[in-house]
């Protein structure tokens, strides 16, 4: 079922999930939630200024979302009380 589900997502939302994480772990690992808020920012960046600006690719609000996913769960799973 797990599989059938994860065969099922476009190859280019895994894509962006998988730099959400390149992205994403070293930033919030080394500067907390200030890293994920910059990780956020360089994936909405890549969107405009790779995928807009230089027609790269097809900005597109699914592909920020899949890359910012990664990023959310690594500031949750940091969070301190």
């Amino acid at each position: 079922m797990l599989k059938k589900f994860i065969d099922s997502i476009a190859i280019d939302k895994k894509d962006h999930v998988l730099l959400g994480l390149i992205i994403g772990f070293p930033l919030v690992l080394l500067f907390g939630n200030i890293g994920g808020l910059i990780a956020l920012a360089l994936v909405g960046a890549k969107e405009v200024v790779y995928d807009k600006l230089f027609k790269k690719g097809n900005p597109e609000w699914l592909d920020f979302i899949a890359s910012a996913i990664p990023i959310i769960m690594f500031l949750i799973l940091s969070y301190e009380r």
